[in-house]
Formats: C-alpha cells, sequence, structure tokens
C-alpha cells in the first residue's frame, strides 16, 4: 500500500532524496503501522512532538491504510527566549503550544473541521485563550466533537450542556453547535468530505502570505466572505466573514505566521 509522509521543521531532513517538498510518498506492507512508517524515514521517535493520521492524532502503534497521510512534526520548542513567534501565542504555555504545533497546520480531517468550526463559533466575542482553555471540556461534553452525536441533542440536553461550569454557558452558540452539526453532515452527505467542500474556497491549497507584522493580518478577506456566505445559505450559525477567517487561519487554508515565526517557514 501507498502511504504519504508529511514532515515539518527539521523531521524534513528525514525526507527521501525523491521526496517533494516535504512531502514522500511510501510502499508499505499491508500490515504496515506507522512506526514502520518512522522506521523507514529513519526519524527518531524521540524526535516526534506530534504524531497526526489523516489530520488527527494518532499514535506509533496505529495501524495504516492505502491512501493515508502521516504528519511528523517536532518538539514543541517551549517557551525560551530565542524562538520567535507570533505575538498573540506568547501569553501562556498553552497558547505557544497551540501556535507550534496546530495553527495554520494544514487540516484535512471532517472531526477535525468541525471541532474548529464550533469552538471558532463559541469564540465570537471571546478571546482565543478563553476558548483553549475549555477546549478538553468541550471534546468530554460534546461526545469529542462528533457531528453525528451531536447532531442528535435535544433540548433537554442543550439544557444540560447549560450547567457545565466548564464550558461557556451561552444559548445560542450551544444551539448553534447543535444546528452546524446537522447542517456539517448535509454537507458531508451530499459531497462526500466536509474538508473537501471547505478547502475549495482557497482552490484545495493552502495560501501563504508574508505578513512581517501581526498588525498586516486582515479581519476578512475575499475568501472568508465567500466562504461566510455560502456557508448561512447552508444553514451554518455563527459563521460571520471573521469567524471563517480565523477558521482558515486555525486549519492551515492559509498560513498567517509572520514571516519571523519559525513556524512560517516550516509550513510554507
Amino acid at each position: 500500500m501507498k502511504v504519504s509522509a508529511v514532515c515539518f521543521g527539521q523531521m524534513r531532513e528525514f525526507l527521501p532524496p525523491d521526496a517533494e517538498g516535504n512531502r514522500a510518498t511510501l510502499e508499505l506492507d499491508d500490515t504496515a503501522r506507522v512506526r514502520d512508517l518512522v522506521h523507514i524515514v529513519g526519524a527518531p521517535e524521540r524526535l516526534i512532538y506530534v504524531l497526526l493520521v489523516n489530520g488527527e492524532r494518532g499514535r506509533l502503534e496505529d495501524p495504516l491504510a492505502d491512501g493515508d497521510e502521516v504528519t511528523l512534526m517536532p518538539p514543541y520548542s517551549g517557551g525560551s527566549d530565542d524562538v520567535v513567534r507570533c505575538g498573540w501565542a506568547l501569553p501562556s504555555e498553552l497558547m505557544s503550544e497551540y501556535h507550534d504545533t496546530e495553527w495554520g497546520v494544514p487540516l484535512r480531517d471532517d472531526r477535525g473541521q468541525f471541532e474548529f468550526l464550533v469552538l471558532e463559533g463559541v469564540q465570537a466575542g471571546l478571546s482565543w485563550s478563553t476558548v483553549l482553555n475549555k477546549r478538553a471540556n468541550y471534546r468530554d461534553a460534546l461526545d469529542g466533537f462528533d457531528p453525528e452525536k451531536i447532531a442528535r441533542y435535544d433540548e433537554t440536553k442543550v439544557e444540560l450542556l447549560l450547567t457545565n461550569a466548564g464550558l461557556i454557558r451561552n444559548r445560542a452558540k450551544m444551539n448553534a453547535a447543535v444546528s452546524n452539526a446537522r447542517a456539517f453532515l448535509e454537507v458531508r452527505d451530499s459531497m462526500g468530505s466536509f474538508s473537501d467542500y471547505i478547502w475549495q474556497f482557497v482552490d484545495d491549497q493552502p495560501v501563504v502570505n508574508g505578513y512581517k507584522s501581526m498588525d498586516d493580518l486582515p479581519a476578512e478577506t475575499e475568501a472568508s466572505r465567500a466562504m461566510s456566505k455560502d456557508l448561512k445559505r447552508r444553514g451554518f450559525k455563527f459563521v460571520g466573514p471573521t469567524i471563517c477567517y480565523a477558521h482558515m487561519q486555525a486549519t492551515g487554508m492559509v498560513n498567517d505566521h509572520i514571516v519571523s515565526c519559525w513556524r512560517y517557514h516550516d509550513l510554507t
């Protein structure tokens, strides 16, 4: 079977000579696991800080299937003074870790796309750090952001969620999570993949910007306005152009790390 290995940062040096950019296609046995791919690439396991299989967190013992994509990222570099990051990532270690390992990484997994869609909607009027601090609570309370389960939530379930002190108890946002799950499933079922649908707004390729300052980043773009308009037409809530652009940034549809940030070139 054929499996893609996508490497970032110092992991790139372990890719074979015929790799295209940071991606290589490898031939593996049908019984291969992630660990086998890592060994074939030659990357030391100790250097792997984040491991994704088809956009979701994975483990070395996970089995692989034909067409899978395994992403390998270098260790989180912590808060050392010699690491340049985007300014918004500096307030806390949690924000820095999120910045270093997730923000701007192309995400093509439906479940992951839905999670960010919900969280970006929850963020409306709040700081991202507030939402990030409650992310684990949301994962527990919302069945791991499983859209099929959330789509079946009724008023009783919503009322129960609104009593959960670990969540942002906003009725409109909670109702939106449920209605968005239903709209999400309609898109997925009609198009085969929500990820394929959402990526069409950037022609299926990450837009690599080259901003020198956080002040240069736009709040919305023509692409996010088009995305917002189409999502609203399909029944989604809390998907204004600004929220949509934040979603595009988070899921790697655009690379908005400033050029001096250590992650900018890793993701370019």
